[in-house]
């Protein structure tokens, strides 16, 4: 998970039977704080201080990266065209081969998919929109609201496996 922060997400995933997490944030504080919440109740969360632009793991590592929100907060950002590149080139490079990089944003595809498209990756890249939740959890999205703003947009990214030989 990039960018895990304080999020329950990792949480409610090992509860639904996802046991092997590895969670990763820059902060140092959020990691602590984080660590020792989970210590005695999810002892095979792991969370680590690192930032996403720099990964410490070898190529290969994992077979699946969620973010929902890290892509976001690096193209806000000063130089955020190559700290995104430098972002997609690490969690390419950690991907195992067939792995999967799913990508939670509020951004549309026409500003997305011109950096997952790039030819630096070797995945293929699909979309999906998703209604955000709304106070009513009864309440759909009704014909009126089919705008932009009314969804996350869900980008899944699959790393080709080598080309037998």
């Amino acid at each position: 998970m990039s960018a895990a922060g304080n999020s329950r997400l990792s949480e409610e995933m090992y509860e639904d039977g996802y046991q092997s997490i590895t969670n990763i944030d820059i902060s140092f504080t959020v990691v602590k704080q984080m660590t020792e919440l989970y210590k005695d109740r999810y002892s095979t969360l792991v969370y680590k201080q690192m930032d996403v632009r720099q990964l410490q793991y070898q190529d290969g590592t994992f077979d699946a990266v969620i973010d929902k929100g890290t892509f976001d907060s690096i193209l806000c950002g000063d130089g955020s065209g190559p700290n995104a590149a430098q972002m997609l080139a690490e969690i390419h490079r950690v991907l195992a081969p067939n792995g999967v990089y799913i990508c939670i944003s509020y951004g549309t595809s026409e500003q997305r998919v011109r950096y997952f498209q790039s030819t630096d990756f070797e995945w293929q890249v699909s979309h999906h929109l998703v209604a955000k939740p709304t106070i009513s959890a009864s309440s759909v999205v009704s014909a009126q609201q089919q705008d932009d703003r009314n969804f996350h947009w869900v980008y899944i990214m699959r790393k080709q496996a080598p080309a037998s030989q």
